[in-house]
């Protein structure tokens, strides 16, 4: 019998005589994820809308009486 290997790229090679069962999640571990995963994605935007929405409002290009 033949074992699995690493190959110099890091993938493991199976030999064909060599039984691979796929990983199985549980379904709360992965409405876990997707929950972690959407709210760091939210915050990651609400946070940038924020920021750019402050920045634009603070920064200003001059007195807008003297284009008139």
């Amino acid at each position: 019998m033949e074992l699995p290997r690493v190959n110099a790229v890091g993938l493991v090679e199976h030999p064909n005589e060599y039984a691979v069962t796929a990983r199985v999640y549980s379904r709360g571990l992965r409405v876990g994820a997707a929950i972690v995963l959407g709210t760091f994605v939210t915050v990651s935007l609400a946070t940038t809308v924020i920021s750019l929405g402050a920045y634009c409002l603070t920064s200003g290009t001059g007195p807008i009486g003297l284009l008139f």
